[in-house]
């Protein structure tokens, strides 16, 4: 990679999130750009299909009415706040660490109808402040460090009968600072919260994990020309051991609802 480009995966970071270029991106990710689970309802399914499905499904669980104020958490390029706003017709605020992502789910704003634009933010969780109805956080509570204080911190921008959405990798054991399921639940109860859980859903990120290998390996010299040979290794040899991990039990996903009592 040229020395004035930023680095693709440690220069240019939150205090604890890894940046992917937007560009590098594109060439494994669905056309919305979700780096997180996608869910595969049928074994033929295109990862696009598996993301709007997850997506979809995470929205539904929300309960979302129209003008209800939503927080999307680790919004990432913006795939679901926009989601949430076009089919709720619901007042979105996205947040994110990454500047990469912050300016692409603004540019992507450009033209949308004024009701159903999305408030894209550069922003830690810890500084927001402004009470919202909904709130969702898909696969981004892995990467915080102040894991404890994630779940009090939103129950105190929620009102009672509020819903939070949250997908999230676990481990029974500490394997890439996630924590396990039972956990989770503990500390959402501990905030103030009705906690329902999903089964596992482990399968299914396995399933997105592979096919992001797949699209790497098949646009390997596009990647290589933007990332270098021993980045794309790298991640190719992360992702592909996430999803051994997945497959094995090592690591498993859920779903969490959590109800504002």
């Amino acid at each position: 990679m040229p020395s004035a480009q930023p680095d693709l995966f440690g220069r240019e970071r939150g205090k604890h999130s890894v940046i992917i270029r937007t560009e590098y991106a594109k060439l494994y990710m669905d056309t919305q750009l979700n780096h997180s689970s996608g869910y595969f309802t049928d074994a033929d399914m295109s990862l696009d299909s598996a993301q709007r499905a997850k997506t979809e499904a995470v929205l539904r669980s929300c309960r979302i009415r129209p003008s209800m104020r939503v927080l999307d958490i680790g919004c990432g390029w913006g795939s679901t706040a926009r989601a949430a706003a076009d089919a709720y017709r619901a007042e979105v605020t996205g947040i994110t660490l990454s500047s990469e992502q912050h300016a692409y789910a603004v540019a992507r704003e450009t033209g949308r109808p004024a009701g159903r634009r999305v408030d894209f933010r550069l922003q830690r969780w810890e500084e927001f402040d402004e009470p919202v109805d909904r709130i969702i956080c898909v696969n981004a509570f892995e990467t915080f460090e102040n894991k404890e204080s994630f779940l009090p911190h939103c129950r105190a921008l929620l009102p009672p009968g509020g819903v939070m959405v949250m997908l999230a990798v676990t481990a029974e054991r500490p394997i890439f600072r996630v924590t396990p399921k039972g956990r989770v639940v503990t500390l959402g109860e501990s905030a103030g919260f009705d906690v329902a859980v999903s089964d596992s859903l482990s399968a299914h990120y396995a399933r997105t994990l592979e096919l992001f290998v797949e699209n790497l390996r098949r646009n390997r010299a596009e990647a290589v020309a933007l990332a270098g040979e021993v980045e794309v290794d790298k991640q190719v040899a992360h992702y592909a051991q996430c999803a051994e991990f997945l497959r094995r039990g090592m690591n498993d996903m859920f779903e969490f609802v959590f109800t504002a009592r």
